[in-house]
């Protein structure tokens, strides 16, 4: 009974590493930006991923007129003290949508199982490799500039993903003792096999689940030079889980503005790092068929904890600002724990 417990228990342990994003992934991306921290030339803006920050244009595409305006919006707060200084600022509210498509390295570890109302045990003989699991994303973004430096947003989407894991233990005799049946590796005098280890076949799942969350990105400029710091938290409500799984992204950005001449707007290349970190307690339970027992089942409850493999990560890439109300992203993560690209298309208004 002890493998086919384990077995079953296995394929449900992935699903947790839906969030990529994760998420993410989350790796669960955010409306980053739509307004500049008061750009003379136009700066830019700034949308973070499930798993990193995306930066945007903030400032428009177009040079700022000779003679200040009246700032018309409610938003954001001293953007008249702004206009007035010379500077140019975007449309204050922004919607977007991101798309997400990346790997992530996770670990599984201190697993533990019960049988029934039974409190749970540690099953330390169970050991777990690290796992490069496959996540797609898609991301709904709303956000608003409060400040001419400062934007929050939120987000809501969904996940999906795909992977494998390997699980091994660490003898035939560990694996008697915790459950207590006999396989033939009791006694004082135990069978030389008893205590090789086990490896498991590798194990495949497919998981699929929600994520929201929200964030605020900051952000400044230096003549051409441009910067952001944008800080996401996210939720993620994924099948076979009976807990959420929360993740934190922070994902300092780099970059300098490119005018591309009348009408084709402000051409922004980036780079950047990624901090990542998400840290489930993955918990659950499902009913083990008892052989020659006419159907009936027992439940067995688990309980394992899941971590990103290394929180930091490169980032590369480019914001193509068209005007004030229409604008591009693409971004591309790199690293030994993460590889992903991001799509963000976002319109403001």
């Amino acid at each position: 009974m002890g493998r086919s417990v384990l077995r079953g228990v296995l394929p449900r342990y992935l699903v947790f590493l839906a969030f990529a994003a994760s998420a993410f992934a989350a790796h669960a991306w955010t409306a980053g930006s739509d307004g500049g921290a008061g750009a003379a030339t136009a700066s830019p803006d700034t949308e973070s991923g499930p798993y990193r920050g995306i930066v945007g244009p903030v400032g428009t595409a177009e040079p700022a007129p000779e003679a200040p305006k009246e700032w018309d919006r409610a938003l954001p707060f001293f953007a008249q003290r702004v206009i007035d200084k010379g500077y140019n600022l975007p449309n204050p509210y922004n919607i977007g949508y991101s798309y997400y498509n990346g790997y992530q390295r996770y670990q599984l570890s201190d697993l533990a199982v019960s049988a029934g109302s039974n409190p749970l045990r540690a099953a330390d003989f169970v050991q777990f490799q690290q796992s490069k699991l496959h996540n797609v994303s898609n991301q709904f973004q709303l956000g608003a500039w409060i400040f001419p430096f400062l934007n929050v947003y939120g987000m809501i989407g969904t996940i999906e993903g795909n992977g494998a894991i390997d699980i091994s233990f660490s003898s035939k005799t560990d694996l008697q003792q915790f459950f207590g049946i006999n396989i033939g590796c009791g006694g004082s005098r135990p069978r030389p096999e008893c205590s090789n280890p086990i490896k498991l076949p590798t194990q495949f799942a497919n998981y699929s689940g929600h994520t929201f969350g929200g964030g605020f990105t900051l952000v400044g400029t230096y003549k051409q030079l441009f910067f952001s710091l944008p800080v996401t938290y996210t939720v993620s409500d994924i099948t076979m889980s009976e807990t959420p799984v929360q993740s934190i992204n922070i994902g300092p950005r780099i970059g300098w503005n490119f005018r591309l001449g009348p009408g084709l707007g402000l051409l922004t290349p980036f780079v950047g790092v990624t901090y990542f970190r998400t840290h489930a307690k993955i918990t659950g339970h499902f009913d083990v068929p008892i052989q020659d027992a006419g159907g009936q089942t027992a439940r067995l409850n688990y309980e394992i904890n899941q971590s990103v493999v290394g929180a930091w990560s490169g980032s590369a890439g480019v914001s193509w600002a068209v005007n004030r109300s229409l604008g591009f992203i693409m971004e591309f993560g790199y690293g030994y724990n993460r590889n992903n690209i991001i799509a963000t298309g976002f319109f403001r208004f």
